[in-house]
């Protein structure tokens, strides 16, 4: 398993929540996860990047997406996903169900949202155990 910390970049567009997914997963298997976790990764953060696409910029040109990830020391991936919007705000126009973090929360082991700390925008923290034995995919 490699220790190395992942870090990637997109413009906040649809079109980058697939490409970052891709890369992240194959990120996970290359340090071991199980395919029931590679699963859940894929599943929570599209919806935490599609969260940032659809909320993080409305009224103003799309900013980036950062996502960064790496193995910790107890078995588990920890995944954060950033924006540069304002800060989390309530949204009553929301164009989306309202289902993104209760996926989030079926599919991580434990999930944190804040807004960033000294900067501006928002973070998601996602963390998933690599063996199935620990995924929290629910049937």
């Amino acid at each position: 398993m490699t220790a190395d910390r992942l870090t990637l970049s997109q413009s906040a567009r649809p079109e980058s929540v697939g490409v970052l997914r891709r890369e992240l997963v194959a990120y996970a298997r290359a340090i071991g996860a199980s395919e029931r976790a590679c699963e859940a990764v894929a599943l929570a953060v599209s919806e935490a990047l599609t969260n940032a696409v659809v909320h993080a910029y409305v009224d103003r040109e799309p900013g980036e997406l950062v996502v960064e990830a790496w193995p910790d020391s107890d078995g588990h991936l920890v995944v954060v996903v950033c924006d540069e919007r304002p800060g989390m705000q309530p949204r009553i126009d929301s164009p989306g169900l309202g289902f993104g973090l209760s996926i989030m929360a079926q599919m991580a082991t434990d999930v944190r949202v804040t807004n960033r700390p000294q900067t501006q925008g928002a973070m998601v923290m996602l963390r998933f155990a690599l063996k199935d034995s620990e995924t929290s995919l629910r049937a």
